[in-house]
This record gives structure tokens, C-alpha cells and sequence, in this order.
């Protein structure tokens, strides 16, 4: 007599057991793939931003700290400055191209949604920025704003005058980030 033989296959049950899981896996990884990627273009846009923001602050800062700063800046600028606090261009500086001090660039705002495209220094419109915008705003130094002027003068380097220097503050954004990212810098009256 012949031994019957011994089954050595996977029921269905367990096949629809093994689908399952594999199914579970497969969406669990899924989603973290897909959460890896559209962080990955924040990433993206946020060393973009940072390099536009980069290449405006470079053209400002190569700026006079005042219209009647000396070219270099030394001596600092304190008996004949201009104590406007009406930033903007001066009469005649039409073109980026005109900005000699780093006031005239308060107002600038170029890019997605603006009459001027982004551009650099030399006037050119920048490739490869589409819906990027960027605003810039110049102020002076504000002492004793959260700080007593003390503690602001150890910190900024002795800056004791709200004239000593004046604040940059670039704001740059995407249509995908409205509120942007800013950068801002000192710009010192020497």
C-alpha cells in the first residue's frame, strides 16, 4: 500500500494573510517616501532663497553707508550724514545701477507678482527664479528696542548712536512660501 502524500503548498489563507501584510508595509513605506520628498523641495526652495538673499545683501553691502560717506567709509560719516529717516533712492537714481549707498535700496521689491523682474547688480534679469520675490527694507539701528542700550552697545561693538548703523533686512519668498524667509545685516557707519 501507497502512503498518501504529504501537501507541501500555502493555503489560501495564508497567501491572503501574507498579501495583506505586504500591502501594509508597502503604504506605511509609501508614505514615508512620498513625506521625505516634499520636504526635500523645502530644502530645495530654502538654499534658493538663501542664495538670492545672498546675492542681494552682497550688492547692498558693497554700498556707501551714506550719500556723503566717504568711498571707503573712513572717517565715518557723523558731521555732514543725511539724518533722513526717508529712505529710498535720491533724486536722479533711477536704475539699480545708480545706488550708491545702502539706503537707496529700502523699497526695492522685485520679482513674482512686481513690475521688475528679480535681477542682479548690473541690471539683468536673473534666470531660474520663477516665483521667487524679494523685498528689501532699510532702517537705522533702534538702541534700547528689548535691550537697554547698555548691554546693545557691549554686544553691536560699541554702537552708542542710532546712527552707527543701519539695519538691512531682505525678505525673500516663493509662491509656494508666501511668508518668505528673512535675512537681515548691519551695515556700520565706518
Amino acid at each position: 500500500m501507497s502512503s498518501p502524500r504529504q501537501q507541501t503548498g500555502v493555503t489560501l489563507i495564508e497567501l491572503v494573510a501574507v498579501i495583506v501584510i505586504l500591502a501594509i508595509s508597502l503604504a506605511g513605506v509609501t508614505a514615508a517616501i512620498s513625506s521625505a520628498i516634499s520636504r526635500s523641495s523645502d530644502v530645495m526652495l530654502e538654499t534658493r532663497a538663501v542664495a538670492l538673499a545672498q546675492s542681494y545683501l552682497d550688492e547692498i553691502l558693497s554700498r556707501r553707508f551714506d550719500e556723503r560717506s566717504a568711498p571707503r567709509g573712513i572717517p565715518p560719516c557723523r558731521v555732514n550724514c543725511t539724518a533722513e529717516v526717508d529712505f529710498g533712492p535720491d533724486s536722479g537714481e533711477t536704475d539699480r545701477e545708480d545706488f550708491d549707498d545702502v539706503d537707496d535700496y529700502h523699497g526695492l521689491d522685485e520679482g513674482e507678482g512686481q513690475v521688475d523682474p528679480l535681477q542682479d547688480a548690473e541690471g539683468n534679469e536673473r534666470q531660474g527664479y520663477e516665483n521667487f520675490r524679494v523685498r528689501v527694507s532699510v532702517r537705522y539701528l533702534e538702541l534700547g528696542v528689548g535691550e537697554t542700550e547698555e548691554n546693545l552697545a557691549t554686544e553691536v561693538n560699541d554702537l552708542t548712536d542710532t546712527q552707527d548703523a543701519k539695519l538691512i533686512t531682505v525678505t525673500v519668498s516663493h509662491s509656494e512660501q508666501p511668508d518668505g524667509w528673512q535675512f537681515g545685516v548691519y551695515k556700520a557707519n565706518f
